[in-house]
């Protein structure tokens, strides 16, 4: 036994892709454990109306991130030495403080002179906000490129963990203290804390060399069209991507009231997370497998067929406690106020489970250059998702 342990352990030490995917799942679980534990307290402070309000805050952060740095983000990892990654960095920063002007104006138009009902009423109370949040998001998604670039999958992890943490404090006393969206508050301070201690490190390795030497217009319109594929091709597909998975609490509060869409964001937070956690672990090992077999010439069918099978199976047990239990497990473990959240979980745990297979099959699709069928599928989940939320409202 010691062998084999020994064994592992070189074989760990001598990888640096293994040692890397191992650094970065062990960020991503001690991420989530920390969400998972912090939900019994976060769940006893807050009503639905927060949890609603929070789901929507982190959609539209999401989703105006990638229209305001165009997700030239990216050009970050494919640019080619110093000079050009500092061109590429200067290219993203730019527009994502440009991005925070125009976005800051217009949440400012909507608190200040809207006075109307639906939506855009409930959107009030949380718009500015978003500015706020769009732009430390964006620098830290800037900050997470130049890392995974230099290889420092460490670091990201580290900081990774120590944003949800550092998020959670203020988001405990705030609410203690009653202080209005708060959830919110938390969040940002959290993003605030990830971008400044990533700029940090920057400064001090002496980033901001290549930085400066990026800035003038002619450089910028240069790198702009060197990598222009990536507002025209991965800025939709993403775009596509965030809504499907992310706006559902938006349409089900523009559809229905905050409290609704709370129900639904807090399940997910609890139930649906850490099983995509597991899922997106199982597609790093499935992705070198399947590259492995397309390199050797052989067919990906017996792969294909053993992964269905054993997260079927892995997914057996999950379902079946949930479709039993999950209404009294909800009420012991978070408050009597969640046990709809439970009934919630329910209602969903078919399709959760389906998705927690489905998603490293995506691999697949990667290995064999077949990337259009991902965004037909993603297309066609989004009409059929918002075509149920009007059939639910109607009827």
């Amino acid at each position: 036994m010691s062998q084999h342990l020994a064994l592992l352990r070189r074989v760990v030490r001598q990888s640096a892709y293994l040692k890397n995917t191992l650094a970065l799942l062990s960020g991503t679980f001690v991420t989530q454990a920390i969400v998972f534990i912090a939900s019994p307290i976060l769940s006893r402070i807050f009503g639905l109306e927060d949890f609603g309000n929070l789901a929507n805050f982190n959609a539209w952060v999401s989703l105006l991130m990638l229209f305001g740095n165009l997700r030239y983000e990216h050009a970050i990892l494919v640019a080619k030495g110093p000079e050009k990654t500092g061109q590429a960095i200067a290219l993203t920063a730019l527009l994502s403080l440009a991005s925070f002007v125009a976005y800051a104006l217009i949440a400012a138009g909507i608190y200040f002179f809207f006075h109307g009902a639906g939506y855009l009423a409930h959107l009030k109370s949380i718009v500015l906000f978003i500015p706020f949040g769009t732009l430390s998001l964006s620098l830290s998604s800037l900050f997470i490129q130049f890392n995974v670039k230099s290889g420092r999958f460490k670091r990201l992890a580290s900081v990774t963990a120590m944003q949800v943490a550092v998020a959670l404090v203020p988001q405990v006393l705030l609410g203690k203290l009653h202080v209005r969206h708060a959830l919110i508050l938390g969040t940002i301070v959290g993003c605030v804390f990830s971008a400044a201690v990533f700029a940090w490190f920057f400064v001090r390795e002496e980033g901001m060399r290549g930085v400066r030497a990026g800035m003038s217009a002619a450089s910028l319109r240069a790198t702009a069209r060197e990598h222009l594929n990536f507002p025209r091709y991965t800025l939709a597909a993403d775009a596509v991507t965030v809504v499907s998975q992310q706006f559902i609490p938006v349409f089900i509060l523009a559809l229905f009231n905050p409290a609704v869409a709370g129900l639904y964001a807090f399940s997910i937070r609890v139930v649906r997370v850490p099983l995509i956690v597991l899922s997106t672990a199982v597609a790093g090992a499935l992705r070198k497998e399947a590259i492995d077999l397309v390199h050797g010439g052989r067919s990906l069918a017996g792969l294909f067929s053993v992964t269905v099978r054993s997260l079927a199976l892995i997914s057996l047990l999950p379902l079946v406690v949930v479709l039993l239990f999950a209404e009294p497990l909800f009420g012991f473990v978070f408050g009597h106020q969640w046990t709809g959240a439970g009934r919630v979980v329910q209602i969903l745990s078919p399709g959760i489970l389906f998705e927690f297979i489905a998603l490293p099959l995506t691999t697949f699709f990667l290995v064999t250059n077949t990337q259009r069928y991902i965004f037909a599928i993603q297309v066609g989940g989004f009409v059929l998702l918002v075509l149920a939320l009007f059939a639910g409202k109607r009827y």
